[in-house]
C-alpha cells in the first residue's frame, strides 16, 4: 500500500464510521423513531397526458372551472434544486385512484385525456397497433393516473423535495401545495427546514458520495432507502434554531434571484453540521469538498 494511502485510509474510515454508526443521531425504517416519512413522486405512467402546462391548464379551467379541483401543480425532477425549487409553470392532473373519482364529473379534463387517445391510456399493457402499448398494467382505470397514491395528502404539508440522482445533496423546501414526477422523492415530517440545512451539508454530501448506490457515469442515487439510513442527530429546539434561520436567509434570497450567492450562509450551515456531528478538525479536512 502506498505510503499516501496508509495515511489517508483510517481517517477516512474513523469517519465514515462514525457516520454509519450514527452515534449522535438516529437513521433506519421506524419512520416514528426517524420523525419523519419518505414517498416516491407520482407515477403518471404517461406525463405527455398528465402533465400540462400553464395555456393548457387555463384553457380546461376556462372550459369547465370544476377542473382547477384535480389540477395541482408540479415539478420535476430537473426542477429541484438546492433549498428552494424552481417551479416551471407545470400542472399535473391528478386523478388519483385513491380519489375515487367519476372523470364524467370533469368533462373538459375528459376530453383532454381523450384527445391523447384511450387505448394509449388504458392501464393494460397491452401492445397497439403502430408498435406501442397501452401503460403498465393495473386495477386502474385509464383515465387516472398509475400510481394508487394513497399519500396524495402529504405533498400539502411542509416538507422536502430531492432528485433521485445527483452528485450532491438537492433538497428544496416547500410548505405549499405541490407535487413531484417520478423523479424525485418528498419528505414529510418534523423540522424540515432543519432536514433541509443538514441534507444538503457538505458532510451528507461526502457520505453519499461514499456509501449510495451509483449509476454506470458514478453519479449518487439518492434513493429512499439510502436517505433513510443517513444518521440525523437529536438536538434540541434551541439549537435548531440557528440550521432554521440560514434556511430562511437562503430561500428568501432566492425566492427573489434564484441565482443568488448563498455561498457564506452555506459554509455557516457546514460548520454547524460538522459540530453537532463531533467531527475533528482532522476528520473535517478528509470530508470538505
Amino acid at each position: 500500500m502506498p505510503p499516501e494511502a496508509r495515511r489517508s485510509t483510517p481517517r477516512t474510515l474513523k469517519c465514515g464510521d462514525r457516520l454509519r454508526l450514527g452515534r449522535c443521531g438516529v437513521s433506519g425504517d421506524n419512520e416514528e423513531a426517524r420523525g419523519y416519512a419518505i414517498y416516491r413522486g407520482i407515477l403518471t405512467g404517461f406525463n405527455e397526458a398528465f402533465i400540462i402546462d400553464n395555456e393548457t391548464k387555463n384553457a380546461l379551467v376556462a372550459e369547465d372551472p370544476g377542473s382547477a379541483e384535480i389540477i395541482k401543480p408540479v415539478l420535476r425532477g430537473r426542477d429541484i434544486e438546492r433549498f428552494r425549487a424552481h417551479w416551471q409553470g407545470l400542472w399535473l392532473i391528478a386523478t388519483f385512484p385513491a380519489l375515487g373519482l367519476s372523470i364524467d364529473d370533469y368533462p373538459a379534463v375528459k376530453r383532454h385525456l381523450l384527445s391523447i387517445g384511450q387505448p394509449r391510456l388504458e392501464q393494460s399493457g397491452e401492445r397497439l397497433p403502430g408498435g406501442t402499448r397501452a401503460r403498465k398494467k393495473t386495477g386502474n382505470a385509464w383515465f387516472e393516473v398509475q400510481d394508487t397514491c394513497a399519500y396524495h395528502a402529504e405533498f400539502a404539508k411542509p416538507k422536502l423535495f430531492w432528485m433521485d440522482m445527483s452528485t450532491g445533496g438537492r433538497f428544496s423546501y416547500s410548505d405549499t401545495e405541490m407535487f413531484c414526477n417520478d423523479k424525485g422523492f418528498v419528505m414529510v415530517g418534523r423540522d424540515p427546514k432543519y432536514l433541509c440545512a443538514l441534507l444538503n451539508s457538505s458532510l451528507v454530501t461526502w457520505m453519499m458520495r461514499h456509501t449510495a448506490l451509483t449509476t454506470g457515469m458514478g453519479l449518487p442515487q439518492w434513493k429512499k432507502f439510502t436517505v433513510e439510513r443517513i444518521p440525523i442527530p437529536r438536538i434540541s429546539e434551541v439549537e435548531r434554531r440557528p440550521f432554521i434561520d440560514l434556511v430562511d436567509r437562503i430561500i428568501e434570497a432566492k425566492s427573489s434571484d434564484p441565482d443568488a450567492p448563498t455561498e457564506e450562509w452555506e459554509r455557516e450551515i457546514d460548520r454547524l453540521v460538522y459540530g453537532i456531528y463531533g467531527l475533528s478538525e482532522e476528520e473535517i479536512q478528509v470530508t470538505r469538498p
